[in-house]
């Protein structure tokens, strides 16, 4: 079948109603969530306000809020140019502007997916009716539309993933070399462009360059008709001269679409070689300019036990910013009460001093105790407190009390303190190295997807158990049922894609090893991380919305020969 597939398909009226219609639920939906939940309080996002403004400021890309703003290479600049001509035009803090536009994009992302759903179903009669399917199933997802509402980079990252999965799924059909190579073309610009936005988006493009490597192969080494003894000679000359070609054409197109790829990187790179003299062509692994101390010691730690983002905020994000409460870690974190003996040791070292003996030194005779915050409570209301001043100073509060609460020291890791995390993890590894390098991995990549992915709305939680009393009322209500959408998403989408396996196209099986290619690298990598955040699967829900529409189809489509079929 053709690339554009001219046969039996007709656009009815009615078909392009639903489609309006479905754009606009889409576009209605992503402003109503940018509107009521609005958030721009991510460390990461105030990272990208940052350099936006000190470009369009100082003329300097820089992460630094104070002077002298020295350049720097923390982080990929595609969000941070995306940022600056909205902050240009609306204002240098008019974040509002910025998730309007990414509500229009993640819009967009929606349109895209219905144009998957199109190219990926293989019977003519049904294509329109597929992409309607995957339309609506994109257009009512929760769970990539609350990324809209954020400043961060998952929605324009998304959108270039689908665009160029949308341009690999056309060069996978194309049957002319010329539009091959241009549809390849334009995925490796369209990726390039994407891991400025994101770095793991090169996964996607290493994903798309063995499938087109396997589907070449697979192209050229099928036989033409029947088996070889069968064949005439001519058919079998046919044959040999037709591998050699197809081999070259593989590589011609994996040569364009590796170049286009590397050329959207290499004014980047080119960049931090001229002022930093480093081959930088990414963002560094821990953000970190050349010379600050990384406690990678510590988080090797945390990988031998953490699984899931219940003790991300306070056991990684948190440090050099609170103090540490050893109660609150899981039991999990140790092996034995001197193993957690050994661990509370450094944590003491890590607060340092409590404030009672800082007033003890200063002989404060006069001053009543100060107290000294450790649990996660009482750092969120500390944290609290520290986002909003202005409110604070408006209430009518005695000035003793003002006077005798401090805030709460930070910690601080050291060198010296990393290296006895670092220890513990290799002891913990030597002892139980299978659960370290495949059960946590497994643990942490089914974190990743089987979650509620409820992160950034207000009731953001577990499902389970059902009726948390730990929980409100909404949480209860609405975790399980986002439990249920992710359960829903999942299967339409794993159904889609063997219906799509199944079909006999040859291009259809390339997508769907594509897809796969994708999903499994994006796991591995993360499954691997301290950091499990469920928001960098998020791109996974496109690609399920474009699978579930053919599986929506197929299945109304079997339920209707069934009763057709019924005395």
């Amino acid at each position: 079948m053709s690339e554009a597939g001219h046969s039996n398909r007709r656009l009815t009226r009615k078909h392009i109603w639903a489609f309006v219609a479905l754009i606009i639920v889409a576009a209605s939906f992503r402003v109503a969530i940018v509107h009521w939940l609005p958030n721009d309080t991510t460390d990461d996002s105030l990272g990208y306000e940052q350099i936006a403004r000190n470009v369009l400021e100082r003329h300097i890309y820089s992460h630094a809020s104070e002077a002298p703003f020295p350049p720097s290479y923390v982080r990929l600049p595609g969000y941070p140019l995306f940022l600056a001509p909205i902050y240009a035009v609306f204002g240098h803090t008019n974040n509002t502007a910025v998730r309007i536009v990414q509500a229009l994009i993640d819009t967009g992302t929606c349109a895209l997916v219905a144009w998957l759903g199109f190219l990926w179903q293989s019977d003519e009669r049904r294509k329109i009716t597929t992409a309607i399917a995957a339309l609506a199933l994109a257009a009512v997802n929760p769970f990539t539309t609350i990324y809209a509402a954020l400043i961060l980079t998952e929605v324009p990252a998304t959108f270039l993933i689908v665009a160029a999965c949308v341009a690999a799924t056309l060069a996978f059909q194309s049957d002319a070399l010329e539009r091959e190579l241009r549809y390849w073309s334009i995925s490796g610009l369209l990726l390039g462009l994407g891991v400025l936005f994101r770095p793991d988006v090169g996964l996607v493009a290493a994903s798309m360059g063995i499938t087109l490597v396997v589907a070449g192969i697979r192209s050229f080494a099928v036989r033409p008709s029947g088996s070889l003894p069968e064949q005439t000679p001519e058919q079998r000359r046919r044959f040999v001269l037709r591998a050699p070609s197809k081999f070259l054409r593989t590589i011609l197109a994996g040569a364009v679409f590796s170049l286009a790829f590397i050329l959207v990187l290499a004014p980047w790179t080119i960049r931090n070689w001229r002022t930093f003299h480093v081959f930088q062509p990414l963002a560094p692994r821990h953000a970190e300019m050349p010379g600050e101390f990384v406690a990678v010691g510590y988080e090797r730690w945390l990988k031998t036990w953490m699984i899931d983002n219940v003790y991300l905020d306070d056991f990684l994000w948190a440090i050099d910013k609170h103090q540490v409460d050893v109660d609150e870690l899981p039991d999990s974190a140790f092996d034995s009460q001197a193993e957690r003996d050994r661990v509370e040791e450094l944590f003491d070292q890590y607060n340092g001093p409590s404030n009672d003996d800082s007033d003890d030194e200063d002989a404060q005779p006069a001053a009543s105790p100060s107290p000294t915050p450790a649990s996660p409570a009482a750092k969120q209301s500390l944290s609290n407190k520290a986002n909003s001043n202005s409110e604070n100073s408006d209430q009518d509060e005695p000035d003793n009390e003002s006077t005798d609460t401090q805030p709460e020291k930070p910690g601080e890791m050291t060198p010296d303190i990393d290296a006895g995390f670092a220890q513990i993890a290799n002891e913990r590894i030597a002892r139980h190295p299978f659960r370290y390098y495949f059960l946590m991995p497994a643990r942490r990549a089914h974190s990743l997807w089987f979650n509620t992915h409820s992160d950034f709305y207000p009731f953001d939680g577990n499902a389970l158990p059902l009726n948390n009393p730990e929980h409100s009322p909404g949480q209860n209500f609405w975790l399980p049922v986002f439990a249920v959408i992710v359960a829903i998403y999942t299967l339409l989408g794993i159904a889609g894609f063997i219906w799509m396996a199944m079909s006999g196209a040859f291009y259809a099986r390339a997508v769907v090893l594509m897809i796969f290619l994708i999903f499994a690298t994006r796991l591995v990598l993360f499954s691997m991380a301290v950091s499990v955040e469920p928001r960098y699967v998020v791109e996974f829900f496109p690609f399920l919305s474009a699978a579930g529409g053919i599986a929506i189809v197929e299945m109304l489509s079997r339920l209707k020969r069934g009763a057709v079929a019924r005395p």
